[in-house]
């Protein structure tokens, strides 16, 4: 079907919005990074901070979403840029709330600009995922939800590749899933003492899974309740 001026516009609109987001997440990680080598390292670098968590991809999928949206004219990449959007939505949200609860990840006392960083990180995953909720930019159905797990498990698999290539430089461990050494993540530690690590990272990331179900189900909810 082809897509009408007014949807154009509104596409190409939404793409600024979202690159301007990507940009926003880049620069506040440039930040940290310098930060890190200058304050923390003493000019070395700790591979542990490599930009690839799961909290890290609004940089790479907003930009992708919003530079893709700008450059669409006739013909709609909408179906893949909703995908992307939807996970950003379920995951962020997740991410965020989880990150915000378990705070050691991203709290150092004695660097408070470090922590604020964290603050405002997590926190801007959490608009995010509300703001892409109530643009409509998101599927909230089932299947919506299903289509955004084989984009989790190729970046998963991305973040494997990092720390297998990356380790002897240090302890790599995106996704919290190193194959190196047990989960640093409260529970899927004792979890993985119990089964393995093997074992331990397949019901860590089904258990990521489930939780941006939960979150699926919840904004499925709101959305149901604005209805009627």
């Amino acid at each position: 079907m082809t897509r009408t001026h007014a949807e154009n516009l509104n596409s190409r609109k939404n793409g600024r919005s979202l690159t301007a987001i990507g940009l926003g997440f880049a620069f506040l990680e440039v930040l940290k990074q310098v930060y890190l080598i200058r304050n923390v390292f003493g000019g070395s670098y700790d591979v542990w901070y490599v930009p690839f968590q799961l909290c890290s991809m609004p940089i790479y999928l907003c930009l992708t979403a919003g530079i893709s949206g700008m450059l669409t004219k006739n013909k709609s990449p909408e179906g893949l840029r909703t995908v992307i959007l939807t996970f950003l939505m379920d995951y962020g949200l997740l991410g965020g709330v989880m990150a915000l609860t378990v705070r050691d990840g991203f709290t150092f006392p004695q660097h408070p600009l470090l922590t604020a960083h964290g603050w405002v990180w997590h926190a801007g995953m959490i608009a995010l995922a509300l703001w892409i909720f109530f643009k409509g930019l998101c599927d909230t159905s089932v299947k919506g939800y299903l289509r955004t797990i084989p984009v989790f498990l190729v970046l998963a698999a991305f973040a494997e590749i990092i720390n297998v290539s990356l380790h002897g430089k240090g302890d790599c461990d995106m996704f919290y899933i190193s194959p190196y050494h047990l989960s640093s993540q409260p529970v899927f530690v004792d979890i993985d003492a119990a089964v393995g690590r093997p074992a331990g990272i397949v019901i860590y990331l089904l258990a990521v899974c489930f939780g941006a179900f939960l979150s699926h189900i919840l904004f499925n909810l709101i959305r149901l309740a604005k209805q009627r």
